[in-house]
């Protein structure tokens, strides 16, 4: 009991989820995440690390991202139409750091070479999800009319630490490659209650609490033309494959507490690609267009109790739902120079299509975002902040109530879901521009007079 609990927590968790592997950094945002052939600034490595050949400073950036997100489940109904389910709403909001990061560029072989250093929270799991509604009772023979709360908790993140560098091989072509250590430790705490309005049933709960961690690496390989009207990226991630460790615990009103072992196991996470391309038609205009494909079929979990299933619907691969995406973000950016300084202007539109879908329903997840953004930008401090809007609406199957009655594949209610995310993105990046002053400085610590 507690296994078939633990796989079906996690598919839930899924359904809305925005699951893009976007970099990080405020300009980025405002132009609707379209940056694998721009990525000048100090956030270049986390999309496309070819991009940090263009930078000749040394730059430490560091990103904030503030997140708010709304779900609303309506028009739900059993499979059989005997009981209807009221709609329900739950929302949350959080404040996290997102990026960190020092770039440092030398010249090695005659050649200039750009290291980087980063951290970055990829997927951030804190959010809480309270939702009461009642199921009524259509037509004759139909389960008498309850209440339903759960309450599901959400602790924890993916975050990726990484080494990048990046070389110019001529004034046009830079390579890039980074090596990403993928840490990540969250928990999920789910309540449910059954109470039933009327008849003689006596009110029931199931707690579900869960531990999970990954540990693996990867890479990401760049590439990168730039000439001085048009540039061009090439992205490639390659897969993760990862250790997965999870326990679960739980409690009834029909059993006592039980604990699961342990379960250890692989996680793989798959490969994907990016195509950019970045235009000038006038010296203070950019306009970006990227196409990002991810093969969400081999996002795969293997344990010992199940084998390998799929990591958004636990279905074997010849089974699965899930399918693999191309997204498209296109953005602009409009710069207005001051004495000293430049303002830009940035928007963008963008078209994020999600691996997991219902197996049920089958409808597809498509996520549309809107982005806009601003900044105060010197030669040495570059403020930046970006608003993103995403949403999406789809058919969905649910198991409301107690976890465990019902399956994925064949769910007790379908429905409508509408997921609803804004993104509130800050950048701070400081260039050293005196490096002369920096390596004096240096000296003088280390003792070098």
């Amino acid at each position: 009991m507690v296994v078939a609990l633990l796989l079906g927590s996690s598919s839930a968790s899924a359904q809305g989820a925005n699951f893009n592997r976007t970099g990080s950094g405020a300009r980025a945002a405002g132009m609707a995440n379209a940056f694998i052939a721009v990525s000048d600034d100090g956030s270049a490595a986390s999309w496309n690390p070819a991009g940090l050949g263009q930078l000749r400073k040394p730059e430490l950036s560091i990103v904030s991202t503030t997140v708010g997100q709304s779900l609303r489940a309506q028009n739900f109904r059993t499979r059989d139409d005997l009981s209807a389910f009221t709609s329900a709403r739950s929302a949350y909001q959080n404040t996290y750091l997102d990026f960190a990061s020092l770039a440092v560029p030398v010249t090695l072989g005659g050649k200039p070479v750009t290291f980087q250093g980063a951290w970055r929270r990829l997927y951030t799991f804190d959010y809480r999800e309270v939702v009461s509604l009642n199921r009524e009772p259509l037509a004759p023979g139909a389960p008498p009319a309850a209440r339903i709360d759960t309450n599901n908790d959400t602790l924890g993140s993916v975050d990726i630490a990484s080494i990048a560098g990046a070389v110019k091989l001529t004034p046009r072509l830079a390579l890039g490659a980074s090596f990403n250590f993928w840490r990540g430790h969250w928990t999920e705490d789910d309540f449910a209650s059954h109470t039933p309005v009327t008849g003689p049933d006596a009110p029931s709960f199931l707690s579900v609490s869960q531990v999970n961690r990954v540990r693996g690496e990867n890479f990401s390989l760049g590439l990168m033309l730039t000439y001085p009207r048009w540039s061009l990226g090439l992205l490639h991630q390659t897969a993760l494959r990862s250790d997965f460790e999870t326990q679960a615990r739980v409690a009834s009103s029909d059993a006592p507490p039980e604990s699961s072992p342990k379960y250890e196991g692989t996680l793989r996470f798959p490969r994907a690609f990016g195509l950019g391309g970045a235009w000038r038609p006038a010296t203070r205009w950019t306009v970006a267009l990227d196409l990002t494909w991810d093969n969400w079929k081999k996002a795969e979990l293997d344990l010992p109790v199940i084998g390998w299933v799929n990591l958004f619907d636990n279905l074997p691969a010849d089974l699965t739902a899930t399918r693999n995406t191309l997204a498209v973000n296109a953005g602009a950016e409009h710069i207005f120079a001051g004495e000293g300084f430049v303002v830009p202007l940035r928007f963008g539109v963008a078209w994020e299509p999600q691996g997991g879908r219902s197996p049920y329903t089958l409808d597809a997840v498509n996520h549309t975002m809107l982005a806009a953004g601003t900044g105060y930008n010197t030669n040495s401090v570059k403020f930046d902040a970006a608003f993103q809007y995403r949403w999406a609406r789809f058919r969905d199957g649910a198991n409301f109530g107690i976890p465990g009655i019902g399956s994925v594949v064949l769910p007790l209610a379908v429905g409508e879901r509408d997921s609803r995310e804004w993104r509130l993105k800050l950048s701070l990046i400081l260039r050293v521009t005196d490096t002369d002053k920096l390596h004096r400085t240096i000296r003088r610590v280390f003792g070098g007079g």
